[in-house]
């Protein structure tokens, strides 16, 4: 089934694939995403827990539907976080979009279909590709916006290295993959986990052809 739905998507323009990509199933599955991105931000700040769970969601509908419906996903769930916790997560709206763009372009070439034990290397490397993506886009906002300091768990972090002489954009940078590393390649695993315990027929196409051999 993968197979042609790869030789259906190779015969469309780039308008035509995003356009197929928004069918009924991706539009039910964008509600559920932008819920399991604000729960987990949610867990997050009630247990105090130095992460941020908050791309499952994108990450999840990246592999089941494509990037530019995990875009829409990860765009809503920045803006209901910025009403129901605090607005200066608003502008960290551009790191759901970079990370939705990522992994909907590594799902199309396979870093998802895992058949062996070894293959597991392949979410690592994609929970490391997430992890520079959040920290290249999330740094100059951080640093700009609000001053390097943001409400997070790595606000800590960046005051230490602060009070030790480094540079305001260093001490962010330096924060952001102290902490993103694991944040990522978990969120990676667990989207994964849950994508591929979905049976294949209720899979939309560009999941079929994500978790599956073509």
């Amino acid at each position: 089934m993968a197979e042609g739905v790869a030789e259906d998507r190779t015969e469309m323009s780039w308008s035509e694939r995003i356009a197929a990509d928004f069918t009924t199933v991706a539009w039910v599955l964008i509600p559920i995403a932008v819920g399991i991105n604000v729960v987990g931000s949610f867990i997050v700040g009630l247990l105090r827990i130095p992460l941020f769970l908050d791309v499952i969601g994108t990450i999840l509908i990246a592999i089941l539907a494509g990037p530019w419906v995990a875009v829409v996903a990860g765009v809503l769930t920045n803006v209901v976080l910025g009403v129901v916790r605090t607005p200066t997560l608003i502008p960290f709206a551009l790191v759901q979009v970079g990370v939705a763009l990522v992994v909907g372009y590594v799902a199309l070439r396979g870093w998802f279909r895992i058949r062996e034990s070894r293959d597991y290397v392949w979410l690592v490397a994609a929970g490391l590709l997430v992890t520079v993506t959040a920290v290249v886009i999330s740094t100059p906002i951080a640093v700009l916006v609000f001053g390097g300091l943001t409400g997070s768990p790595t606000d800590v972090v960046v005051g230490f290295f602060l009070a030790a002489g480094a540079e305001l954009f260093a001490a962010v940078l330096v924060a952001e993959f102290i902490y993103e590393p694991i944040d990522k390649i978990a969120s990676v695993f667990i989207a994964y986990f849950i994508a591929q315990s979905i049976p294949e027929r209720y899979l939309p196409s560009f999941g079929q052809l994500a978790l599956n051999e073509t």
